[in-house]
């Protein structure tokens, strides 16, 4: 008696697995290309912003160099500026 409930628990059981790796199948290949596919897009997706990082990082070096132009010209201008008002000054003190 104990055989056969065992014989019949097994078979069961046997069964159960079997069905179970069978009827998943396809949907297991299809959700695993699913996910194939959506890994190659992240992966294409990571390597464009890479790209875009790097891109960006080259403009902003290129503008920090801008602002240190920018900022060293504007220092110049001002002593420019200086070096006017006082030849203007000399000028008027001369005339007087």
């Amino acid at each position: 008696m104990k055989r056969a409930i065992s014989a019949v628990l097994s078979l069961f059981l046997i069964v159960m697995l079997v069905g179970t790796l069978v009827g998943c199948g396809a949907d297991i290949k299809a959700e695993n290309e699913r996910l194939k596919t959506e890994n190659t897009n992240l992966k294409s997706d990571s390597d464009k912003l890479r790209l875009e990082v790097q891109r960006l990082k080259e403009e902003l070096q290129k503008a920090s160099e801008k602002d240190a132009t920018i900022s060293s010209l504007s220092t110049e201008n001002d002593a420019f500026k200086k070096q006017v008002e006082d030849l203007k000054a000399q000028l008027a003190r001369k005339k007087k």
